[in-house]
């Protein structure tokens, strides 16, 4: 283990070796598609907070966490219990709770021009 461990250091200074796994990540059809995500998801971010205030949107992403538990319940065989139902269903009562009010507090205060 240790000989493996000056190995993986000695590669790491070697600037060759850097510049050869950048190079190769780079061609990594499946490391440019998470990447061209994460630009889309930060672009859609933007636009959703010029249209609405963070305390609006910010509650809603937590709505990822019922999809991952689904997901995982349907793909991964992850078991779903009584506590994991009820923390759901928090999650959809307080998103439900928030898409009630005002998403520009702005708009109604007649701050925003």
């Amino acid at each position: 283990m240790h000989v493996l461990w000056k190995m993986a250091v000695s590669r790491l200074s070697d600037p060759g070796s850097i510049s050869a796994t950048v190079e190769a990540v780079f061609h990594e059809p499946l490391f440019l598609a998470v990447a061209a995500l994460f630009a889309w998801q930060l672009v859609n971010w933007l636009r959703v907070l010029e249209r609405s205030d963070l305390s609006f949107s910010q509650p809603i992403t937590s709505l990822s966490l019922v999809s991952v538990l689904v997901l995982s319940a349907l793909y991964l065989g992850e078991s779903v219990d009584a506590p994991k139902i009820a923390g759901i269903g928090l999650i959809v009562a307080g998103v439900w709770f928030i898409s009630r009010t005002d998403h520009d507090s702005g708009a109604r205060s007649g701050l925003r021009q």
